[in-house]
């Protein structure tokens, strides 16, 4: 990732890059977790640069407890709102300028506050219809209000090209997120180290239409339908019944249908089934049994033989690093190393 005004240089393995991508697919809610200085804001913006995207920066703050906090509020003496940046950034995207093409809104730190509080609305809204996904700004309507606001100003729709890349550190300061934020969103972890190599320099290229970046994703989804099934029926007939029996952990038509997008979208990547089945095992299922009080150590090593016996079962050109490391983690913590 080259930032051309500031001549800063980050670097991201291929598999990083094809996760996000198949996450763009799968939902239109991120969670971009790792140390400070891993790249995770850098990742989104070099992405929207590099597509000819829309971007903007929102930073949030640890003071953040309600909406008002995120979209702004009307002060009734005054009669006038004063909106946020963040809802400046969604208006932006319904201009004519960007509506056609992705736009990416990035919450710098998510978890500095609770996400569960002030994005609550958000959270509502994108699990509605597209029709339905808008925002109520104020009851009462006013005259004369900005031209793409519905209701006279008292709504805002949730423009369709708007995807929301929220940024996480893990440290006394900051909350952790709640399995429902986690279960809609695509979780990725960035690495501590990326090895470096040669740069070349980009081409210039055409930005890329939203409906071009649609079309793609649903091509890659009839392409590899097969493959989808096969990694959808690994973790429901390999691993399920053990996951639910011992750890509750199970899922529904929620992941059936984010799989069935970010799978195929990764493998057209240039990715496999393996790599993409095991990143959703890891980030959507493996990390709702870590630091569990109730983990059992014979129980995580079940597991982890399990899934190092049958993975062949669905690709034999890849491991499950990412799930398996996860596990061994548990053990660690258990005082059960292997």
């Amino acid at each position: 990732a080259f930032d051309p005004e500031t001549g800063k240089v980050l670097y991201y393995s291929k598999e990083d890059v094809r996760s996000f991508l198949g996450g763009l697919a799968m939902s239109r809610l991120h969670l971009i977790q790792g140390i400070s200085g891993t790249g995770k804001t850098s990742l989104p913006l070099a992405f929207a640069r590099a597509i000819g995207a829309g971007s903007e920066i929102i930073e949030v703050q640890a003071g953040w407890r309600d909406r008002q906090d995120l979209i702004g509020h009307f002060n009734t003496f005054e009669r006038r709102f004063y909106e946020s940046k963040f809802l400046q950034a969604l208006y932006l995207a319904s201009t004519p300028y960007y509506r056609d093409i992705p736009f990416i809104i990035v919450m710098d730190e998510m978890n500095l506050s609770h996400p569960e509080q002030y994005f609550a609305d958000m959270l509502s809204v994108l699990e509605q219809e597209k029709k339905n996904q808008r925002i109520i700004l104020m009851t009462a309507s006013v005259d004369p209000s900005p031209r793409l606001l519905s209701e006279n100003g008292k709504e805002l729709r949730i423009p369709e090209n708007v995807w929301f890349v929220g940024t996480a550190n893990h440290d006394e300061t900051t909350k952790d997120f709640a399995d429902k934020t986690y279960d809609r969103s695509h979780v990725m972890e960035l690495p501590r180290h990326t090895e470096s190599f040669a740069l070349s320099k980009p081409k210039l290229s055409r930005p890329i239409s939203l409906k071009a970046l649609h079309n793609s994703f649903s091509s890659a989804k009839q392409k590899h339908q097969s493959e989808t099934a096969k990694a959808y029926d690994f973790l429901h007939n390999n691993i399920g019944d053990f996951l639910a029996q011992r750890f509750q952990v199970g899922w529904g038509n929620r992941l059936e249908k984010q799989m069935g997008f970010y799978v195929p979208v990764v493998i057209s990547a240039g990715g496999n089934v393996g790599e993409a089945t095991d990143h959703i095992l890891a980030t959507k299922l493996l990390r709702k049994i870590r630091d569990r009080y109730d983990n059992r150590p014979e129980d995580i090593m079940t597991l982890l033989d399990r899934l190092k016996s049958e993975w062949m079962q669905l690709d034999t050109n890849s491991q499950p690093n990412k799930s398996v490391t996860i596990l061994k983690q548990e053990l660690h913590r258990l005082g059960h190393d292997e």
